[in-house]
Order: C-alpha cells, then sequence, then structure tokens
C-alpha cells in the first residue's frame, strides 16, 4: 500500500500529495517574498502570476503524467487508475513556465528579475517534492537483485525479496538541495556586481544543473515499456537554453563592471 496519512470515506491523503502540495506552497510563498522584498516588486501583481503558474504547473504535471501512461492504457497494459496517477515534474515546469512568461507580460513585470527571485525556491520545491517520490514508490530507479544490499540502494514496498534499485528520487532531491546552497552563494555575488540592473544569473544556471542532472541521471530511472519518451529532449532543451541564458548574462556582467 502507498502511505496513507489518514483515510474518510473514499477521500485519502496521502504524504505524496501532501510532500509534493507542501513543496509548491514553499515556492509560492517563498518567490512572493523575495520577489517584494529583494526586487521589489508590487504584491498583488506578483501574486496573480504566482496563481496562474501553480494552477498551469499542477494541470501540466498532471496532464504530461497521463500523456506518458496513455499508449500503455491503450494497450490494456495499465488500468485508468493507474493511468491518472502521479506528476510529472517536466510537464509541470514548462506548463507553469510557459504561463508565468505570458502572466508576466501582461503584469509588465520584469521576466529577468522574477526569474531570480522564483530560482532559489525553485531548487527547494523540488527538493521537497522528491521526498514524496520516495514515500510514494514512483519514478524509481533501476535496480537489481542482490545478495548482499548495497548500502546505498533502496528497496521499495511493492520490490520482491533480495531486489534493490538506484535511489533516484532521494539522490535527485539531494541535489536539488545542494543547487539550492550554490544559488544562494552565486546571487549574493552578482547581486553586488549587477547592482539594480536587471540581470539573470540564478535561474538560468538553475535550469543548466537541473536539466543536466535530469538529462544524465534520468537514464537510470525505470522507464515504463511504451511509454513515450519525450523528456530527454526537454532536459536538453532546459540545458542549451540556460548555458545560452548564462553567457548573455555574463556578457551583460562584465559590461557593468568595466563601467
Amino acid at each position: 500500500m502507498y502511505p496513507i496519512i489518514f483515510k474518510i470515506s473514499f477521500v485519502e491523503a496521502r504524504s505524496y500529495y501532501l510532500l509534493w502540495a507542501s513543496a509548491l506552497l514553499i515556492f509560492v510563498f517563498w518567490t512572493r517574498r523575495r520577489a517584494e522584498r529583494i526586487w521589489g516588486m508590487d504584491d498583488d501583481a506578483v501574486t496573480s502570476v504566482l496563481l496562474w503558474v501553480y494552477c498551469a504547473g499542477i494541470l501540466g504535471s498532471f496532464a504530461a503524467s497521463v500523456a506518458e501512461k496513455l499508449p500503455l492504457y491503450l494497450s490494456g497494459e495499465l488500468t485508468l487508475e493507474m493511468t491518472l496517477r502521479g506528476l510529472s515534474s517536466g510537464g509541470g515546469m514548462l506548463a507553469g513556465g510557459l504561463v508565468g512568461i505570458w502572466r508576466l507580460w501582461k503584469c509588465k513585470i520584469n521576466i529577468e528579475d522574477f526569474a531570480e527571485a522564483a530560482a532559489v525556491p525553485s531548487a527547494a520545491l523540488l527538493g521537497v517534492g522528491r521526498i514524496g517520490c520516495l514515500m510514494e514508490g514512483c519514478c524509481e530507479g533501476i535496480g537489481k537483485y542482490c545478495s548482499d544490499a548495497p548500502w546505498w540502494t533502496v528497496h521499495l514496498h511493492y520490490d520482491p525479496a533480495g531486489f534493490y534499485r538506484y535511489p533516484s528520487q532521494l539522490f535527485e532531491s539531494l541535489a536539488s538541495f545542494g543547487i539550492l546552497l550554490l544559488l544562494l552563494a552565486v546571487e549574493r555575488m552578482a547581486r553586488r556586481i549587477r547592482g539594480e540592473r536587471s540581470i539573470a544569473v540564478a535561474f538560468p544556471l538553475f535550469m543548466t544543473l537541473y536539466g543536466l542532472y535530469r538529462f544524465v541521471f534520468d537514464n537510470f530511472r525505470e522507464q515504463p515499456a511504451g511509454a513515450s519518451g519525450s523528456g530527454e529532449l526537454i532536459w536538453l532543451f532546459a540545458v542549451v537554453f540556460g548555458i545560452l541564458w548564462l553567457v548573455f548574462s555574463a556578457m551583460r556582467l562584465l559590461r557593468t563592471r568595466g563601467r
């Protein structure tokens, strides 16, 4: 069984959804606080953007998860309940990001400033949310049978005896918290150099590092046979776009420092 916190009639609260909901709330409130206090953005406008991003992120993550499992459902390998279960971080980030850009344009908020405000909370969101994935047993890593359990592996609740997996959820959570700490250090240095100018550094660095992690280590995650595999293209795009954005920002910072 999946970790259930409580169940009333047909309503059940699982740790997976509680942790991901908590992660999203951390992202929303921390981004709002940073946007208002550090970058001086209008509180109502930032709240409007975040509500749109929140809703788009949830819908996008659900829709992408269903789309990935749809071939298995159509072939009869998955039930409707299993097809509708779970979320996709890639789809949520893509949908939330696109809707966020549109809403920032409508609210006349500088995209780079908002992206900087959201960079550290984005890493926190993934760090907390992936702990929920570990408890749920989704997004599981590949594994094999071992006579003795390697110290770095996990054995999930539905695995047969002697089968141990690469802890993809836990390692991604640790990587996200590591990125968070690095971003905090980088944005302090960047703030001293750029002053009041709108030059994004932390967010493109987040895109690059997290996209690179997913592009490499998703190969150690178990992929259901027959499921569509568009994830690698999303993460490759994130890495390339993040690097180009970083180069552009570095050039602007150098010009700023030379003045």
